[in-house]
């Protein structure tokens, strides 16, 4: 997403300036403590796992997954969650798994230790800098410090077990301009603002526990094909509302949530629900679904959701894998969505199908894949904003999703694993998409006061053409040491599109490093 805002300044208060300090300097006191500790954070999922650049079968969601996610999704993130479930967008893996924190082990509710014996602390330092150019005027960059204080109860004893979740985030200010946007602090107007730093509490919830199903209320984030986090600045952002995980059932996951606001990335305040592209207001997002994980290396996945008087949208995907790395390993994956106006249609009428499908071979370290990709019908695939709600296989640096496009992907992957460099990976891609037909909907918003008008429209005609994108993305976690699972990130990717296309041209650079400390 290219997250444009309205240029606005607001100046932080002395007061306000010290408040952060105070709050900001205890707790990296505390990590450079921990960093002494050669106990330092398991990761989540392996350093050096395969999965996450080949698009091969991710692993069971944990229980206590809720937690954390835009017209370009295609920017460095890392996640706050406890759990890292692979997605099945390559690059949503690469941006989620910028740092890892220890996991909360799945365990029924008779095994808990209590309250206070299974709560963790754990801090997530991200140093985040980012260059964005769309020329012929458009200027954005940033440097910015942000700090994660993430801390989660373990659940009372008892048949049914209860805790809590809080989190507070602060970030401070390096570089970047009033045009930064929500790379640095929004200012009320929207835009940049010169705000120093800021802090505010990220998450807090209320759980409870049933032998293997969770219920949480509060800002929090979930996992899933419409509300993954599009957590790709110093900060991500939480939402408002009810999520529930369960794995009682053998080999399945099932999720259900029910959301009403967003924290968004740059925010320290709530604020509506709104659509990707359109920039409708979405008062409650509703979903139910889940996972079947039918052998070793395959599963399905059926999720809906309803955003009240906008859409309902179904989801659907098949993956499946077999072979050894040692000598070739294949994977497939399938996945659809489809959308539907409902309610009072405040989108207008939307009846769009959008899919895709890849193959993938791997060989030791390097692996390659070949992607295709379609949307059916005469309106944009949309989703959620300040969400990766599309794991369609090319959505990269750009999303490929305007009317009747299709697009091709092929895709090069290396795991450092098993070329003995254990924690380095390097992803290259190249999209190229064309087919794009919006003249139906432009038709329908031919007046430029018509509310849909600037996402069909593009330089006078409607938007039509085709686009291509290059992206290259390398990263290494440090294996051992005080630093340890402290992982760096660059992220290169440049896009051009014809005359007509919705996305223009762009080039982004940008740099992370995250550092994961164990407080408890």
């Amino acid at each position: 997403m290219n997250d444009n805002r309205t240029k606005n300044r607001t100046k932080k208060s002395g007061a306000a300036t010290f408040f952060y300090f105070a709050l900001t300097l205890p707790a990296l006191t505390a990590a450079a403590s921990a960093y002494a500790d050669d106990g330092a954070p398991q990761p989540t999922t392996s350093p050096s796992n395969p999965q996450a650049l080949a698009q091969t079968l991710p692993p069971s969601a944990q229980v206590s997954q809720a937690v954390p996610a835009g017209k370009r999704r295609a920017e460095q993130g890392g996640t706050v969650r406890t759990d890292q479930p692979d997605t099945t967008s390559a690059l949503v893996n690469a941006e989620a798994d910028q740092a890892v924190t220890p996991p909360t082990p799945p365990s029924s509710q008779a095994s808990s230790k209590g309250f206070i014996a299974d709560s963790h602390l754990n801090l997530l330092l991200r140093n985040y800098a980012d260059y964005f150019q769309a020329p012929p005027s458009l200027y954005r960059h940033a440097w910015v410090q942000g700090v994660q204080a993430n801390y989660e109860s373990g659940f009372t004893q008892g048949p049914v077990g209860f805790g809590v979740d809080a989190s507070l985030f602060g970030a401070l200010k390096l570089d970047g301009g009033n045009g930064a946007g929500n790379m640095v602090h929004v200012a009320k107007g929207g835009g940049g603002s010169e705000q120093l730093a800021w802090a505010y509490p990220g998450m807090y919830d209320i759980k409870g526990r049933i032998s293997e199903t969770v219920v949480k209320y509060g800002l929090q984030t979930v996992t899933n094909p419409f509300l993954e986090p599009h957590d790709n600045r110093a900060l991500p952002p939480t939402f408002l509302g009810v999520s529930m995980v369960s794995n009682d059932l053998v080999h399945t996951t099932l999720e259900a949530g029910s959301f009403t606001r967003v924290d968004a990335r740059g925010h320290t305040n709530l604020t509506n629900l709104t659509t990707s592209y359109g920039g409708t207001r979405i008062d409650r997002l509703t979903y139910v679904g889940g996972t079947w994980h039918y052998a070793k290396d395959g599963e399905m996945a059926l999720y809906a959701d309803q955003a009240d008087d906008v859409w309902r949208q179904y989801y659907g995907s098949v993956a499946q894998s077999f072979g050894d790395p040692a000598t070739i390993k294949w994977s497939g994956l399938a996945n659809i969505y489809s959308t539907h106006d409902t309610g009072a249609s405040r989108q207008g009428h939307i009846n769009s199908n959008a899919y895709s499908v890849s193959i993938s071979a791997q060989h030791g370290p390097h692996a390659l894949l070949l992607g295709y990709q379609q949307v059916l019908g005469e309106q944009f695939f949309d989703y959620v904003n300040e969400t990766n709600g599309i794991y369609l296989t090319n959505s990269m640096d750009v999303d490929y999703n305007a009317p009747h496009e299709q697009s091709l992907q092929l895709r090069y992957t290396f795991d450092g694993k098993y070329a003995g460099v254990p924690g380095l990976k390097a992803m290259f891609w190249g999209v190229y998409g064309w087919g794009a037909d919006a003249s139906a909907e432009a038709a329908q918003n031919a007046s430029p006061s018509a509310p849909l008008h600037d996402l069909y429209w593009k330089s006078g005609e409607p938007v039509s053409g085709h686009h291509h994108e290059f992206g290259f993305i390398p990263s290494y976690t440090l294996q051992s040491g005080r630093f340890k699972d402290t992982k760096v990130t660059f992220i290169a990717m440049w896009h051009n599109s014809s005359r007509h296309y919705s996305d223009g041209n762009n080039m982004e650079y940008r740099l992370v490093v995250n550092v994961p400390v164990k407080v408890f």
